[in-house]
């Protein structure tokens, strides 16, 4: 797949996105995509613990961009858990913040942040991902209930269909398959990922990059 950054510049799409027009640059990456999707082959992960979400996700992303020094969701339970990084019976478990903390012990290269806007966010992703990077992010369990349990998932792909409709692909540490959902509307991803119930999730994004 050709590269969408051979086309147009991180630096101008960034500018873009800060000056306040991002749905120009959301816009431009959508219609310059030069395939119908993008995907990684990041391998997916069933959470071993009904609240380490973060940690499973965690692995994923890491093990993604370090082939050559994986990690296993056990070593990194137990070591957020001897940090107090995690507490897996008292909520929010493993917030943004300490999934922040946890990415720290293993290395300096990341970064992080908030979207404010839907276009924000999908410019982020797709960013991220034509770079080869996939994007933690902080969702619901069920993207379409404002009950449900704040959850963390790793964006993996984005698939543009007719009309421009937007398909978000990623893996879903509580079943440990890829899944694929919406952008826009009230199952859409987007609305799981400003709307969840975490302190600081709203819109909270992570990225290991290769």
């Amino acid at each position: 797949m050709k590269k969408l950054l051979a086309i147009a510049s991180l630096a101008g799409l960034a500018y873009l996105v800060f000056a306040g027009i991002s749905h120009v640059a959301a816009q431009y990456l959508v219609g310059a995509m030069p395939d119908d999707a993008v995907v990684l082959p990041v391998a997916p992960i069933q959470q071993g613990r009904v609240t380490s979400c973060g940690e499973a996700a965690i692995v994923m992303a890491h093990n993604y961009a370090h082939p050559d020094s994986p990690l296993d969701e056990a070593s990194v339970i137990e070591y957020a858990i001897s940090q107090g990084y995690y507490t897996p019976e008292l909520k929010p478990f493993t917030s943004p913040a300490n999934m922040v903390r946890i990415v720290q012990g293993y290395g300096d290269n990341y970064s992080t942040g908030e979207v404010i806007n839907a276009d924000q966010g999908l410019v982020l992703l797709l960013l991220n991902l034509e770079s080869g990077n996939p994007v933690i992010i902080d969702v619901r369990t069920r993207f379409n209930d404002p009950a449900a349990a704040a959850h963390f998932v790793v964006v993996v792909g984005i698939s543009v269909g007719p009309g421009n409709s937007i398909t978000v692909l990623y893996n879903d540490p509580f079943t440990g398959r890829g899944e694929a959902s919406p952008w826009e509307g009230e199952d859409g991803l987007w609305n799981a990922w400003q709307h969840n119930d975490d302190p600081g999730g709203a819109g909270w994004w992570l990225v290991i990059p290769r």
